[in-house]
């Protein structure tokens, strides 16, 4: 699988960090646990990760401590972790150049969501996260991120199908489209295959948003929640 980018995550809770450590590395990254802030700079002059996933409830020196102390933000992308209901600490960690942050506890498949845009961001990555009612999708890892925190894996014929998909919202796509660009890996060669292989699909994803258009072909009806955070990632930028 190919390196999607390194993370290191400095938090003092040592089942909740090797569950994320998993399920993060499972998506293809390559990732770090630190329990204590006094890891965090031997650490940073042995390797340069790309995103430190930083809880603001650290004993001792706290994540905020952190961010004053190093200007940490500046070098490297931040995804703020707390605990604490109260707007302050997420409030301050961004005011300190933390790029987004989550309120704990948080599920996995929204961290990862979080994580994959933030390096899109950083470091201008082609958007490789399709959003469907049910799950997400990440397109690099072959995964299907489920509402209920499991995964599943994606052929590389059904990867083309849905990126296909994504790079056209509301186009309607003609089977002809579809068998050039997302060709089938068995090599079946009439139209009515791409039939069968989006049938498959929808029923993979438990979606509705891959829609049939009688006489012309298939269309994706990006669900409006991906829609209104796609204009949110643009108004931050």
């Amino acid at each position: 699988m190919a390196r999607r980018g390194r993370i290191a995550v400095l938090d003092d809770e040592p089942d909740w960090a090797e569950a994320v450590q998993e399920y993060l590395t499972d998506l293809g990254y390559d990732v770090d646990c630190l329990g204590a802030a006094w890891e965090l700079e031997p650490h940073l002059t042995r390797t340069k990760p790309d995103l430190i996933i930083l809880d603001i409830g650290l004993p001792g020196e706290n994540g905020i401590d952190i961010l004053i102390r190093t200007d940490l933000a500046s070098d490297v992308a931040v995804l703020v972790l707390t605990g604490n209901p109260d707007p302050v600490d997420r409030v301050l960690g961004l005011e300190l150049g933390a790029d987004d942050y989550v309120q704990k506890p948080v599920e996995l498949r929204e961290l990862a969501a979080r994580v994959a845009n933030i390096l899109q961001r950083r470091l201008g990555r082609r958007r490789n996260l399709v959003v469907f009612e049910k799950a997400s999708v990440d397109l690099v890892a072959a995964r299907i991120l489920k509402v209920d925190g499991s995964t599943d894996r994606l052929s590389a014929g059904e990867v083309a199908l849905i990126r296909i998909f994504a790079d056209n919202p509301g186009k309607v796509l003609t089977r002809e489209e579809i068998m050039e660009q997302a060709p089938a890996e068995d090599e079946e060669a009439f139209d009515r295959a791409v039939d069968s292989r989006i049938a498959r699909l929808r029923r993979k994803l438990d979606t509705e948003a891959i829609r049939t258009v009688r006489g012309h072909g298939y269309v994706f009806d990006m669900p409006s929640h991906t829609t209104e955070a796609a204009a949110g990632d643009e108004a931050a930028s």
